[in-house]
């Protein structure tokens, strides 16, 4: 089984992703350390089912179960060998199984059965007898060297170098070193295969938890120039300045005119909240941008007081100038617009005109 556990580069990339978006990849790690552990356990199960031939094999062949006949075993063993020399594998397997069945087999007779039933392509019966004969003795070599070139044909390379490793501590043999030369290329083979497969998959999620921290640093970001964009009071801004300026001054009030950067109503309308959430508003806005651009900016709209009128009427824009005209008043010294609703009047201004009373003017506030 592959280890479960993160590796310590993967957990350092981890870390420095936030809660929801570490949470979300040690689940997708998890996940896939759990797909290659089902990937290895069903080769492991190809494995054991690699040779067809394992399911259509005959029933095992006889097992010991009464009788002390040695005489007869004996008889049976030597006409086995006999017969297995001669490389007639089925005659030798009769042989064998009457000397089992006659009397308590030895690990010895076991293994030789093993090796004829694994000539006749009889694997999982040779297995079962080499089994046999490793229980009464775990350090017979030929049971051990035998499972393992039964184990090479059935391309279980880990098992058989297992096997094999340890009949040759306990007997060296040539041509087991063969199979064991063979068993352990193709185990290294196994095993870079896997390590490389480990590796892309680690690359994979090293690669998926960057571009999670990449979208995270960018949304936020994102969120907070839109941030500093809400919490401007004047979202359009004025490029250059106010325009339009104020030439001519305001008759008893600001001599001269106003500069054109107009520092002085921008801070009426900056150190006004209402004013300044006013400003915020599009169609106040544009009526706000309209007036200060037309010629003559301000003042030259008291010379149109239908213009006037039709913007001090308009339910959104009308209270926004009467709060603005209020806080001008001071800096027009008592100046004002006509009509009553700021002392002093505006040039052109009186009773009769056309332009409404402030006090008919809605609240701002």
């Amino acid at each position: 089984m592959v280890s479960s556990s993160i590796p310590t580069n993967v957990q350092q990339v981890l870390d420095k992703l936030e809660g929801s978006d570490q949470a979300i990849m040690k689940d997708y790690f998890e996940q896939l350390q759990n797909d290659i552990d089902e990937e290895i356990e069903e080769e492991e199960d190809v494995e054991m089912s690699d040779n067809d031939s394992m399911d259509d094999e005959p029933p095992f062949p006889p097992q010991y179960e009464k009788g002390e006949d040695y005489d007869l075993t004996g008889e049976m063993k030597m006409q086995a060998a006999d017969l297995k020399s001669a490389k007639d594998y089925a005659g030798a397997l009769e042989k064998y199984n009457a000397a089992i069945v006659a009397a308590p087999p030895t690990s010895l007779l076991y293994a030789n059965r093993a090796f004829v039933l694994n000539e006749l392509k009889r694997p999982r019966a040779a297995l079962h007898d080499c089994s046999k004969a490793l229980e009464q003795n775990p350090d017979s070599a030929k049971a051990l060297r035998i499972r393992g070139k039964i184990h090479m044909g059935l391309e279980q390379y880990r098992n058989a170098l297992k096997d094999l490793s340890e009949s040759q501590q306990i007997d060296y043999d040539d041509d087991a070193a063969l199979d064991l030369k063979k068993a352990t290329e193709k185990v290294h083979e196994e095993d870079a295969a896997a390590v490389k497969k480990r590796n892309e998959e680690e690359d994979k999620l090293r690669k998926r938890a960057k571009e999670i921290k990449k979208a995270r640093e960018e949304a936020r970001e994102e969120a907070k120039k839109q941030k500093e964009s809400e919490s401007t009071s004047m979202p359009e801004g004025f490029p250059g300045g106010m325009p339009g300026g104020m030439p001519g001054g305001m008759p008893g009030g600001m001599p001269g005119g106003m500069p054109g950067g107009m520092d002085g109503l921008l801070g009426v309308l900056m150190s006004d909240p209402e004013l300044a959430e006013g400003m915020k508003n599009p169609k106040v806005m544009q009526a706000f941008t309209n007036l200060m651009s037309s010629p003559g900016g301000a003042m030259g709209l008291m010379s149109n007081p239908a213009k006037l009128q039709e913007m001090m009427q308009d339910p959104e824009v009308g209270p926004f100038l009467k709060k603005l005209m209020t806080k001008m008043g001071p800096m027009m010294g008592g100046g004002g617009m006509p009509g009553g609703g700021m002392p002093g009047g505006m040039p052109g201004g009186g009773p009769g005109n056309d332009i409404p009373d402030m006090d008919d003017v809605p609240n701002l506030d």
